[in-house]
């Protein structure tokens, strides 16, 4: 298959690659804080140098990484599954972007192929290890709380409201697993639109992101998910919750993308977009009102993108 970014294979590129990703795990050891912001963008050395050198390239730079990256943290951890999981990201990605594949197929598709993909392999790690599924996460977890309390301590907290607040993270810790990994795979989707712009290269199927719309049918989901936390039955919130984490990802989505939209349509300047955006990330009241905006679109049609019925 042709590629996207037209360049003979070359090892320079390919070892500036495997540079930049052991540069990305160095600076998330090194600094904790910058360290998860730059995960974000883990994929993206990955996803660059796969479109513009071929597959095998590309897996050749997210191979060595992550060899390098056991040997940094001396055999398999949850933290090793991670990364490599975003390692994978940047193939599947290149995989979507080269089939030349919209945002909702290419979300869908990485999101599922990645997090399936590592489940697999943890699967896998426990049968050779012979060690419990169940007892391994619950080692990490509390090795996290030991971590957590510590910081909650210095901060103040009493006893109970850490004991309850680490209640509250099992329960909603797969859909907040899930949604930040959506988030990364969203941020690296435009970025590397950005970056092929910039090179003359323009991915028509991605082009009108802020015109981006969830599907009708879920907002029947979300009711249906409603009805589930109102139900006395454990499993059913469990399920309710997480499911509703995620759904409300996707219209944070649809939200950003009509403040977009009225963005470009405006022609507002950057300092605005800038502020604003900065504004939603820190302010959680901003951000549920954006969630509603993206979720009441499906009725009000903000962006008149199409004849109301």
């Amino acid at each position: 298959m042709t590629n996207i970014i037209p360049y003979p294979s070359a090892v320079k590129d390919i070892v500036l690659g495997i540079c930049l990703c052991i540069l990305i795990f160095a600076v998330s050891y090194t600094f904790p804080f910058v360290g998860v912001f730059a995960l974000l963008v883990l994929p993206l050395p990955v996803l660059f140098y796969r479109l513009k050198l071929g597959r095998n390239s590309g897996g050749i730079i997210a191979a060595v990484s992550f060899a390098i990256l056991m040997v940094m943290t001396r055999g398999f951890a949850f933290d090793t599954l991670y990364f490599g999981a975003l390692l994978m990201t940047g193939m599947f990605l290149g995989e979507c972007i080269e089939r030349h594949m919209g945002i909702e197929r290419t979300m869908i598709y990485t999101v599922t192929g990645v997090l399936g993909s590592a489940l697999a392999a943890f699967v896998v790690y426990a049968g050779i290890q012979t060690t419990a599924m169940g007892d391994m996460v619950s080692d990490y977890i509390t090795q996290y709380f030991q971590l957590t309390s510590a910081l909650y301590t210095d901060m103040g907290i009493d006893k109970e409201q850490i004991a309850a607040l680490n209640a509250a993270f099992l329960i909603v810790l797969p859909g907040m697993l899930i949604v930040s990994y959506m988030t990364t795979v969203w941020l690296n989707i435009l970025i590397i639109k950005k970056l092929l712009r910039r090179i003359g290269i323009t991915l028509k199927n991605m082009e009108d992101l802020n015109r981006f719309k969830a599907p009708d049918v879920l907002v029947w989901v979300v009711i249906g998910l409603g009805v589930l936390l109102a139900l006395p039955i454990g499993a059913a919130k469990y399920v309710g919750i997480n499911c509703l984490i995620i759904l409300m990802l996707v219209y944070f989505f649809q939200g950003i993308a009509i403040i977009s939209f009225y963005f470009q349509k405006k022609g507002s300047p950057t300092f605005l977009k800038v502020f604003c955006y900065g504004l939603i990330a820190v302010q959680i009241y901003f951000l549920i009102l954006v969630i509603g905006l993206g979720f009441f679109d499906n009725w009000i049609n903000f962006r008149k993108l199409t004849p109301q019925k």
